[in-house]
């Protein structure tokens, strides 16, 4: 695999665990009921994706914004599959009953605020990935010019100097054991008498 399709897979993998991981924060923030793992596993699946489909080679703020926002739709959509408490009503979505008395007029539905929510959640998400790629891309300039300017410094800096051989020590032939004590024994028994 070529590097630039590493890059686009190792893109689309963190836009959309960034991506799912925002969408689940802000669904259960305004009141949405927690998905079950099928919910947020098709979800992260597709939206993987779409943000490996739509990252080109270069980082572009339009491609990564229109990937966290069709990845924030799909969420939208299917955190409902594998759903624990399925609730009753008309309001869709499984976000809780509709209540209305007869004198309210619905200006805004109740599945706006939801939606709001996840326009949000994919602002955030856009700016987070945009900037951290940036970052990281901005840290990986820094750590290869400081590589460049220690193989510089290493090259440059002088050599130290060889340290001369020690002499080597000549091994002379000892008298051996027996021929010390045999030289020593004229000089043996007590001392002679100084007269």
């Amino acid at each position: 695999m070529r590097s630039s399709g590493r890059s686009r897979l190792l893109r689309g993998f963190a836009g959309a665990s960034i991506s799912t991981f925002v969408a689940l924060a802000s669904h259960v923030w305004v009141g949405g009921d927690l998905p079950g793992v099928l919910g947020i596993a098709v979800p992260w699946l597709l939206s993987f994706m779409v943000c490996t489909l739509l990252s080109g080679i270069r980082l572009s703020a339009i491609r990564l914004t229109l990937s966290v926002l069709a990845s924030q739709a799909l969420f939208h959509a299917l955190f409902v599959l594998g759903a624990i408490t399925p609730r009753g009503g008309i309001a869709p979505h499984v976000h809780g009953p509709l209540t209305l008395s007869a004198g309210s007029a619905v200006i805004v539905p109740q599945d706006a605020g939801m939606w709001a929510a996840h326009g949000v959640a994919a602002a955030i998400t856009a700016v987070a990935l945009h900037r951290g790629e940036r970052l990281i891309q901005a840290l990986a300039a820094l750590a290869s010019s400081v590589v460049r300017w220690l193989t510089r410094t290493v090259a440059g800096a002088p050599c130290l100097p060889a340290i001369p051989a020690r002499p080597r020590w000549a091994v002379l032939s000892a008298p051996s054991c027996t021929e010390l004590h045999l030289s020593s024994v004229h000089r043996r028994g007590p001392p002679l008498r100084v007269v």
